[in-house]
């Protein structure tokens, strides 16, 4: 599968990478002095020899070898990091960029805050999407209003599994792309995978369309292609960790399709399917992580789950998700499970 995109640090010795990370900076001032009303705002870089020479860490988001947005990060003095200026092209604003760049910044990071006018709504709303929230409000000498905010992922609420098969603590959203287990197979297995529609964009309706039978070809040119699917999962976690359900555990989910685990086949026949939403070439979010972990605690209480393994393992050479993005020791370790 060819490369979407790369988030990656900039290479400042390349002088074309610099160059461009000085024209997207310079475009986004601009655009954003207007928004804010406020010329007073500082550039991060006045020339080519200013980005060349930052010492600060400068996430760069890449499409087809184009510079689409930037995140530049300082270390401050208590070991956390600072986002300094997230940075999206004009051109290429509201594609996912500025999301994806924060994503990849705060990986790792047990503190992480970043400052922003308080008039700049798209700015806060990114921000709040990515994991967080406003903590301490202030005015510049010249009266505009600032906001400090620390990156605090959601925490799950409390889930339970009740008798029916359904989670309380989710969103149930039925789908009828379900059937009866086979005799005498109960759920064994968690198989991980990952999905977003259309592809590598987050946030929307499609994925809960596709799994109901409601998407509309018309909406996406990819969706032409799919819109006859029928599949589900049994659960799908948003990047802000909001969990939704589709299936009920007891009955059999259609998300592995041909696949073996340890010598079984028909994986769907003893398993549960969880989506994360994400893609092959991108991190995970905290929040994912951290309601995969309260769903596997939830459902170990009533189901002999012994395992959880990914798409790619039980479908190897068809599928690849959920990605070499995804961390396996971590997994293992919340959910309390094998591979």
């Amino acid at each position: 599968m060819q490369q979407p995109f790369e988030v990656r640090e900039l290479d400042l010795g390349n002088v074309e990478e610099a160059r461009q990370a000085l024209r997207v900076q310079l475009a986004s001032h601009q655009l954003e002095v207007q928004w804010l009303n406020y010329p007073g705002l500082p550039l991060l870089w006045p020339d080519l020899a200013a980005v060349r020479s930052c010492r600060e860490r400068i996430w760069a988001a890449f499409e087809g070898g184009a510079l689409r947005g930037l995140v530049v990060v300082s270390r401050r003095p208590d070991g956390g990091i600072h986002i300094d200026r997230t940075v999206v092209d004009p051109e290429h604003l509201a594609q996912g960029w500025g999301y994806r760049l924060l994503n990849r910044a705060v990986q790792g990071e047990t503190s992480c805050s970043v400052d922003t006018a308080e008039v700049n709504r798209a700015a806060l709303a990114l921000y709040h999407k990515a994991g967080f929230v406003q903590t301490q409000r202030w005015l510049t000498p010249d009266g505009l209003a600032l906001w400090r905010l620390e990156y605090r992922p959601a925490e799950p609420p409390a889930l339970e599994l009740r008798a029916d098969g359904w989670v309380k603590g989710a969103l149930q959203l039925p789908s009828p792309n379900c059937d009866e287990r086979s005799p005498g197979c109960v759920p064994e297995l968690l198989v991980i995978h990952n999905i977003s529609l259309p592809p590598y964009r987050y946030g929307g309706a499609g994925v809960e369309q596709l799994f109901t039978n409601r998407l509309d070809p018309a909406e996406h040119p990819y969706y032409q292609g799919i819109h006859q699917l029928r599949v589900s999962a049994h659960f799908f976690i948003r990047r802000d960790g909001q969990l939704l359900q589709f299936v009920p555990t007891g009955k059999r989910a259609w998300h592995a399709g041909v696949s073996s685990w340890r010598g079984r086949e028909k994986c769907n026949d003893f398993s549960i399917g969880v989506e994360m939403e994400g893609c092959d070439f991108e991190p995970f979010s905290e929040a994912q992580y951290r309601m995969l972990a309260a769903l596997s605690a939830a459902l170990r209480k009533r189901l002999p789950l012994i395992a959880v393994t990914g798409h790619e393992h039980i479908a190897p050479g068809r599928k690849t998700d959920p990605g070499p993005f995804f961390d396996w020791a971590r997994a293992q370790a919340d959910c309390q499970l094998a591979n």
